[in-house]
């Protein structure tokens, strides 16, 4: 199936042929769910009209809905690309033990490998809830580097030898953190000793990712941070390939001689068929909850002497944000804790004042704020890229970590739309599974995934299923200035939506995490369906 996806189209990149979708309900918008048309008029892959009895070119070609439901694809507004793909080449420590993670690494080392690498491991799920020690890993072996990721990607535990090769032996942790355990200062180093894929590697691992988004509804996502070399190689395989996916890709301010590269370049916007942009630059400034690196003003509450890290400086942002606008970008900032999210706002505003609305600046994930920053960040027009997934996945345990006056405004969604704040949703994913349909139903329950019976977290930040989905697709599309050909199926835009065989609007909770997609539509072509 995977190359089937391709090829289909492959054959058919002239777009020669209009093409007839006809006896479907046919949704045009989220946000606009009561309007339903039963025909669809595509040319040249954008939609040219919907609605009932339309009048059809010559040549056209039909293709009959059979009753079928149709929707605008989503968009993963905050992802992972090459890192989603690498992930299934290391150990799925996801929801392990301690002794279920010994025997994992125990197989892979009986395979004799020059180096182990896992991704997935989360200290929360383990008795005493504390992080991992380095005697661990040494005890099963002191002649092969590991290197295991924590689910978030911000901390990394290491056994001694890999720590020598990265050059870590002499960091100094914050109280609290034992040796062994890398949390975001130092992780570039880690990170350096692992092999890297070759670019044959990094073609599959992208093309892999894209069909299983595919499958999921996805046509598009928003890849958080980038390197020269896999945009190259990004470009070169939507090419060769004729993927059928958009990029949207923001370049990482971690590597200073990139970021340099890629202003004096500027931005790159509309190319192979708008399915390629690097017009955003993204910038981190603390690290994630989990791993109590997200930036709070006061400490935590379950690790009273650390209140988090942060990676920049007000300055140092200041200075970045004033390049990178400049240069033509748009700005992401990393921003989870409540101090971190009070420095990006203040540093957007400092910069921009008023006209703040029009540059877009994105806070990606936008976790844990509060009453005054919900306002500000509506007055002065600052999107917030969130994934509301990890509501589910966090939940069990963010007030035992923060407490709960700070807690009550984590994943604040309802509060944030009632404050006109633009919303756009990921899924950061491989922290999280690339699909949306977790995301929503975290939105509209604030349960733990397959839990409809748990008490809600805070439920009356609930939103409703079209808001959710619009944030997935309109808001998506807004928070990258692709609104004029993306989120919707209006004339003009791009022909990428979704055939299902029910109402997306009307799903039950209980029915939203078993939903299936039965086809997949981009620029017109079919390029999944379901066995």
């Amino acid at each position: 199936m995977v190359w089937k996806f391709l090829v289909t189209l492959a054959c058919a990149t002239g777009f020669a042929q209009p093409l007839f979708f006809f006896n479907g309900k046919i949704v045009s918008s989220y946000s606009n769910g009561a309007n339903v048309s039963s025909e669809l008029l595509v040319e040249n892959g954008k939609v040219v009209r919907l609605g009932n009895k339309l009048s059809l070119p010559k040549d056209v070609l039909k293709k009959d809905l059979r009753g079928k439901w149709v929707f605008p694809a989503l968009t993963d507004a905050h992802a992972h690309l090459l890192s989603t793909g690498r992930e299934k080449k290391q150990l799925n420590l996801r929801g392990l033990s301690l002794p279920a993670i010994q025997q994992s690494i125990l197989n892979a080392l009986s395979k004799k490998p020059e180096m182990i690498v896992g991704f997935g491991w989360d200290q929360n799920l383990w008795p005493g809830k504390s992080f991992p020690q380095i005697d661990f890993l040494d005890s099963l072996t002191q002649t092969v580097p590991v290197v295991l990721f924590r689910i978030d990607g911000h901390a990394a535990w290491a056994n001694t030898l890999a720590l020598k090769r990265a050059g870590l032996m002499d960091l100094q942790n914050p109280k609290g953190i034992p040796k062994g355990v890398v949390v975001d200062v130092g992780l570039e180093k880690l990170e350096s000793i692992i092999p890297p894929s070759t670019d044959l590697e990094l073609r599959e691992e992208i093309k892999s990712v894209v069909n299983y988004g595919l499958s999921r509804g996805f046509t598009s996502l928003h890849d958080a941070g980038i390197s020269s070399r896999e945009f190259a190689v990004l470009k070169d395989t939507i090419l060769r390939d004729q993927i059928p996916f958009r990029f949207y890709e923001m370049a990482s301010a971690s590597d200073r001689k990139l970021l340099e590269s890629v202003l004096k370049a500027g931005p790159q916007v509309n190319l192979l068929d708008s399915r390629l942009h690097l017009r955003a630059v993204k910038i981190y400034l603390d690290g994630a909850l989990g791993s109590r690196g997200a930036l709070f003003e006061a400490p935590y509450e379950d690790q009273p002497h650390q209140k988090g890290i942060q990676i920049r400086t007000e300055k140092e942002l200041e200075e970045l944000i004033r390049l990178s606008d400049q240069s033509g970008f748009q700005v992401a900032v990393h921003a989870i804790g409540t101090k971190a999210n009070e420095i990006a706002v203040s540093v957007f505003e400092k910069v921009w004042g008023v006209n703040t609305a029009s540059k877009r600046p994105r806070i990606e994930h936008a976790q844990v704020l509060s009453e005054s920053l919900i306002r500000k960040m509506g007055q002065l027009g600052i999107v917030a890229s969130m994934q509301p997934v990890h509501c589910s996945s966090d939940s069990p345990w963010v007030i035992e970590r923060i407490g709960k006056k700070r807690a009550r405004f984590s994943y604040p969604w309802r509060s944030l739309l009632q404050a006109k704040v633009p919303l756009a949703f990921g899924t950061d994913s491989p922290i999280e599974d690339f699909t949306p349909w977790p995301g929503l139903f975290a939105a509209v329950t604030r349960l733990p995934l397959n839990s409809i019976d748990h008490e809600a977290f805070f439920p009356e930040e609930r939103i409703s299923t079209h808001e959710a989905l619009r944030a997935f697709s309109e808001g998506a599309a807004f928070s990258a200035f692709q609104e004029d050909f993306l989120g919707t199926l209006a004339p003009g835009k791009w022909a990428d939506f979704l055939v299902v065989g029910r109402n997306l609007l009307e799903l039950k909770p209980g029915e939203i995490l078993k939903f299936e997609v039965e086809s997949t539509y981009f620029s017109g072509r079919e390029v999944y369906r379901k066995k």
